[in-house]
């Protein structure tokens, strides 16, 4: 299946200086633009798999911060319940945690004169407390990670589903996103998002109460050594803002840098065999080595990034308590014994970790940004197939096509694929079309199943314009048989009654079907019959086999009208042979259009048409005679 193609923002050329694994006398210094198209085969420059988009550099910081958070708002707050028992628990933890710091206070008071009593009863209270903080915290956690995993589920199904929503020309052509980089987005940038909600939610609750808390604590006991302390603070804010803006830089890099690996990776596999037999291991090798180290060098900036600002922020705050440490001796002149200057400092030392979670929190959040960006990239688009809201069913079509003055064009700066087209095809007829490569064949056959909409013009069934036809209905109508064959992982049965997966497949109507398609006796001959496995894409079976079944499936789907895409194309002589006999039993009682270049598969229509530069023509029964059939040959129209 095809997947999306996303704008992403440009990023200026890598240029990188590395020693291949291997010896290449030839490779010169490359550099890895991540925004070009892509190189053929063994083509010295690398590819990009990311399209780009203008960036926002003028935007403020915050207001990214902000739309970032809004955007997963709805999906946050639809798990409020784990969430309110995640802060119910911080609430017990916190609460454990300040009379933790006050006992401690407490026994260091009677450290010096030992009294067991005393001892046994302050520690077994401290121990019960030090148990009902990790009990509670664990569960803080547990209810926490709960909410956010959730809310990243619902993210990738909503993600998932507009992906599926999106217009054909969003999957297609020269911008279309690759299966790759979409998968990356939904699987590993989804979870980098997982990671940063629970971030979020186990800062904005638990490290309020405990940084609260802790600094009760500390006015308790000294208001002035307080307000000293909390002069650290704003300074610690401006360093966290100012490394956090930079960080989400460099983690922008480094999602595009991982991104464009997933996508070449999507690439490239599937076509080893083509890689194989022009001999480019070393080229695409080369290729992968060159955005390997471009993820290399990305994500070890990004990685030196996250363990230089915890250090830096240790740093500020613990070079500041040092001498808060050292003027609190001086200021306090005994003001308070040894058991409130341990309370105080205890406080002062679980004061750091919501500080500092906090700042992780923030970091978080700005690294992965453009994971957010990315990700609801994909949500955000406007249609431009759109359904009619008076839209109807059709319940019954008898067949008949009307295509009036069809004009149509892929983007306003490309040519015209078809101008001003007219065809009337009848009910039960069978059309043929045939023309070069890139003639508007296949074109007009998206246009018929509203994967696209003309330039200008209308399309008509049964007399409705297929504009005021429900979608979903004119494709159960409409059936297609492509030259692009698509299987899927799965049993033989659920690829053939692939439209009911959702209900309960007729096995009865499979079977007709598979009989009709003269794919029957192969599949009984498989190891468990119509629930065998045939693997992904249907890897396990010939392309004339897979040419039968995605037959067969157009014939359970019990469409009036059939569209067969070089059906016959490719093929054997003995497995072309078997398909034309299914396509000739799929035509009966069909309105049939027939893209081909095969004779033996156009002489099976009534009419024969060829569409060149955006116009049809006729051809007469005359022209496929042995006196014309030549001059037919010559053209490459027909073989």
């Amino acid at each position: 299946m095809s997947i999306i193609h996303l704008p992403f923002p440009p990023s200026q050329p890598v240029s990188l200086k590395f020693k291949p694994l291997f010896y290449l006398p030839t490779c010169p210094k490359l550099k890895l633009p991540l925004a070009t198209s892509f190189k053929p085969f063994c083509s010295s420059k690398v590819p990009s798999y990311i399209p780009s988009e203008p960036t926002t550099q003028n935007s403020h910081f915050l207001s990214q911060t902000f739309h970032s958070l809004n955007s997963l708002k709805p999906y946050v707050l639809s798990q409020r319940t784990p969430i309110l028992f995640g802060w119910l628990c911080s609430l017990v933890s916190v609460y454990s945690l300040s009379k933790v710091v006050a006992n401690i206070g407490k026994a260091s008071a009677f450290m010096g004169n030992f009294d067991g009593m005393r001892l046994r009863s302050e520690g077994s209270v401290l121990a019960l407390l030090v148990l009902a903080r990790h009990v509670a915290s664990y569960w803080q956690q547990a209810f926490l990670w709960d909410a956010a995993l959730s809310a990243v589920y619902e993210i990738r199904v909503q993600v998932f589903n507009k992906v599926l929503e999106r217009d054909l020309a969003f999957f297609e052509g020269s911008g279309g996103v690759s299966a790759g980089d979409i998968a990356h987005r939904i699987t590993s940038e989804a979870s980098d998002v997982a990671d940063t909600v629970y971030a979020l939610l186990n800062t904005i609750v638990p490290s309020t109460l405990q940084l609260i808390a802790m600094g009760m604590q500390m006015l308790a006991i000294s208001p002035l050594l307080s307000l000293i302390s909390a002069t650290v603070i704003p300074c610690m804010a401006l360093v966290i803002a100012h490394l956090g803006e930079k960080l989400r830089k460099i983690s922008k890099d480094a999602h595009l840098a991982i991104a464009s690996i997933s996508a070449y990776l999507n690439e490239i596999l599937p076509a080893i065999l083509s890689v194989k037999v022009n001999n480019a291991e070393l080229c695409e090798n080369v290729r992968f080595q060159m955005l390997a180290r471009a993820d290399l060098s990305a994500h070890l900036k990004k990685r030196k990034m996250k363990a230089l600002v915890p250090q830096i922020i240790q740093i500020l705050y613990f070079g500041a308590l040092c001498i808060l440490f050292a003027g609190s001796l001086a200021i306090s002149r005994g003001s308070f014994d040894s058991c409130s200057m341990v309370s105080f400092l205890t406080s002062l030392v679980f004061l750091i970790e919501p500080i500092q979670g906090v700042g992780r929190a923030y970091n978080e959040l700005k690294q992965v940004e453009p994971a957010i960006e990315r990700l609801f990239d994909m949500t955000r688009f406007k249609s431009m197939v759109m359904e009619n809201q008076d839209a109807a069913d059709l319940n019954h079509v008898a067949g008949e096509l009307q295509f009036c003055d069809i004009s149509f064009k892929y983007a306003d700066n490309m040519p015209l694929v078809l101008n001003k087209l007219n065809l009337h095809i009848k009910a039960g007829e069978t059309v043929a079309l045939v023309g070069p490569s890139g003639g508007g064949k296949t074109t007009l056959a998206k246009l018929l199943l509203r994967l696209y909409d003309p330039s200008s013009g209308c399309i008509f069934i049964d007399g409705h314009n297929i504009q005021c036809i429900r979608l979903q209905s004119l494709r159960r109508h409409v059936s297609l048989v492509s030259q692009d064959i698509m299987l899927f992982s799965g049993t033989v049965a659920e690829n053939i009654g692939y439209r009911d997966l959702m209900k309960n497949i007729d096995m009865e109507r499979v079977e007709k079907a598979a009989q009709t398609a003269n794919v029957d006796e192969f599949i009984r001959k498989l190891p468990e019959g119509y629930k065998t496995n045939i693997g992904p894409r249907g890897s396990a079976l010939s392309r004339g086999q897979k040419q039968r079944l995605a037959i067969a499936r157009a014939l359970y789907q019990n469409s009036s009208i059939l569209i067969l895409d070089e059906a016959t194309s490719s093929l054997d002589s003995r497995s072309e042979l078997l398909v034309r006999q299914a396509v000739e039993r799929l035509m009966e009682n069909h309105t049939v259009l027939v893209i081909a270049h095969r004779l033996e598969t156009i002489k099976m229509a009534k009419r024969v048409f060829i569409l060149d530069d955006g116009r049809l023509e006729e051809l007469t029964p005359s022209t496929f005679l042995t006196s014309q059939y030549e001059s037919v040959l010559s053209t490459g129209i027909v073989i």
